[in-house]
């Protein structure tokens, strides 16, 4: 199970507001679960609020989700106050100074299959799925990403993809450079991890090397997940990294230096076991990420859409430099 790039369209000034809806109305066409009009009307509402409610910096996520539209609105503060939503949809994390966004957001909330908000002095990011059901749960797992290419529109030379069930797997690649050639060697990972449920990762590294031969290569870090046994395995060759998170504490999860799809011989491989707690969050990056990120300053933010974590990631280090990819996977046993 994967998805396409994000498009990433800068807020700034009115005419970007009208920009923003005429992308949305082209993603809109030939998906059969948004009425006509909606993601237009969801789209002018987002970008609206943040003309007249944030500084500089704001933009809106956008791509096309099953049967609908995925839209993930991003600031840089000055935050939301309570009671800007609903009573029930209020989803704020901590009160801020400011103006923040307004009722607005209840149109927004009234036409959404998926909704979910995270608010602090930092910022806010607001994530609407639009279609005609929400996507149900796949067992105890939750999953989401933001996918951004290199400028922001264009095909992105990362991927990702996550194959739930009892045992999880996940993948994120980054194909060398930029563009369609990086999509073309990253794609072709992805089509060997779809074709094998819970590949061992260090044998789906090896196919993977072969079949991106090619292609110009590239670089991958890809886990199991195994519940029963309290294990994740994971196997990286080149710099994607990984945390896993779990009751205050982090593992992280290191990569072995090499590229993958070269005329070199496949670079030695050593898979990496750690625990995995029930409740445990994994977080998987592509080098448009920078080193050292954390989670220190945004509290209770993995009690959110695993899509609103990966954009929190992604706003506070992500490099413009580089096509960028956060993959979140959050365990919920409860719900299994």
């Amino acid at each position: 199970m994967s998805e396409a790039e994000h498009r990433l369209c800068a807020v700034g000034a009115e005419e970007d507001v009208g920009a923003l809806r005429r992308t949305v109305a082209r993603m809109a066409v030939g998906q059969p679960g948004l009425r006509p009009g909606v993601a237009e009307l969801v789209a002018t509402e987002l970008g609206t609020n943040l003309v007249r409610h944030t500084g500089s910096g704001s933009y809106v996520l956008a791509r096309r989700a099953g049967d609908g539209i995925e839209l993930i609105s991003v600031d840089r503060g000055p935050g939301m106050p309570y009671g800007a939503l609903a009573p029930d949809i209020d989803t704020v994390t901590s009160p801020a100074r400011g103006g923040g966004l307004n009722a607005g957001l209840s149109v927004v909330r009234r036409h959404t299959a998926e909704f979910d908000c995270y608010s602090t002095l930092r910022g806010t990011v607001l994530y609407a799925r639009l279609g005609t059901v929400a996507p149900q749960p796949v067992g105890r797992w939750r999953f989401g990403a933001v996918d951004i290419p290199y400028g922001g529109d264009g095909r992105s030379g990362d991927a990702w993809a996550v194959t739930p069930g009892p045992q999880l797997a996940a993948m994120v690649v980054d194909g060398l450079g930029h563009g369609s050639a990086a999509a073309v060697a990253a794609r072709t990972a992805i089509t060997e991890f779809e074709r094998e449920t819970a590949a061992d990762p260090a044998r789906l590294v090896g196919r993977a090397h072969e079949a991106m031969r090619a292609t110009r290569g590239g670089v991958l870090g890809t886990c199991l997940i195994d519940p029963g046994r309290g294990e994740l395995t994971y196997t990286a060759v080149g710099n994607i990294t990984g945390r896993v998170l779990a009751r205050g504490r982090t593992v992280h999860l290191l990569d072995r230096p090499g590229t993958l799809g070269t005329h070199l011989p496949l670079p030695n491989v050593r898979p990496q076991h750690c625990p995995w707690e029930p409740g445990a969050t994994l977080i998987l990056v592509s080098d448009g990420i920078r080193s050292g990120w954390n989670l220190d300053d945004h509290p209770r933010l993995l009690e959110h859409h695993p899509a609103v974590v990966a954009a929190v990631v992604h706003r506070d280090h992500g490099r413009p430099t580089d096509d960028a990819t956060v993959l979140v996977v959050r365990d919920r046993p409860d719900t299994a």
